[in-house]
């Protein structure tokens, strides 16, 4: 066999080894594409999916209040007191309105054996934020049995504490121009006579 032929044997084997490796890689990629973008749809569904679920999941803790409130001012408190509605001053407090608050009490005296009533003003001046709860439509913020009231952390510890050693709560509604304080914490104690005492029996 003569050298030209050895060369021309060698040129076709190697165009025929080419052509078989051409093929044999173009075919693996092409097989391949397929499962990648199979792969990265369903990555992007799931991420879809899970931001749908967080979606829902966010829609279902948001609270939708029926009954709107005030803004709380920068570095005060909201509390809320129970109060009905003659205490409440028979539902004219509103928010933005300005009150002072009166803690009552009743108290024995062991040795007489006498009751005695006592009122005293814990807060002047404070801000209420709304009436009612916040599920309340319009109707049902007017027959309010709870005052949503803007205070300092102090004042709030003070109402809590008043919350659970006093009676209850009396309103006094203000003129927005009435600014002036210095009262709190002046009392009144009376004894309670027979016919206060018929009175809470029948009640």
């Amino acid at each position: 066999m003569d050298t030209k032929k050895i060369w021309i044997i060698s040129f076709v084997l190697g165009l025929m080894a080419a052509g078989i490796l051409y093929i044999t890689v173009f075919a693996k990629e092409d097989a391949s594409k397929p499962a990648i973008a199979s792969v990265g749809q369903d990555e992007t569904k799931d991420k879809t999916q899970k931001t749908q679920e967080e979606v829902e999941k966010e829609k279902a803790l948001v609270r939708e209040f029926t009954n709107p409130i005030a803004d709380v001012s920068k570095g005060k408190r909201a509390i809320s007191i129970k109060v009905d509605l003659d205490s409440g001053v028979s539902g004219y407090v509103a928010p933005n309105s300005m009150v002072d608050v009166i803690a009552y009490e009743t108290s024995k005296d062991d040795a007489t054996k006498k009751e005695y009533k006592s009122a005293v003003l814990a807060l002047e001046n404070v801000k209420v934020l709304t009436s009612g709860q916040s599920s309340d439509d319009k109707e049902g913020a007017l027959k309010y049995q709870t005052v949503t009231l803007e205070v300092t952390a102090e004042e709030g510890i003070t109402l809590s504490l008043a919350s659970k050693d006093k009676d209850g709560f009396y309103l006094m509604l203000r003129n927005q121009e009435d600014t002036e304080t210095g009262k709190a914490g002046m009392k009144q104690t009376r004894e309670v006579i027979k016919e206060d005492k018929e009175e809470e029996e029948n009640k």
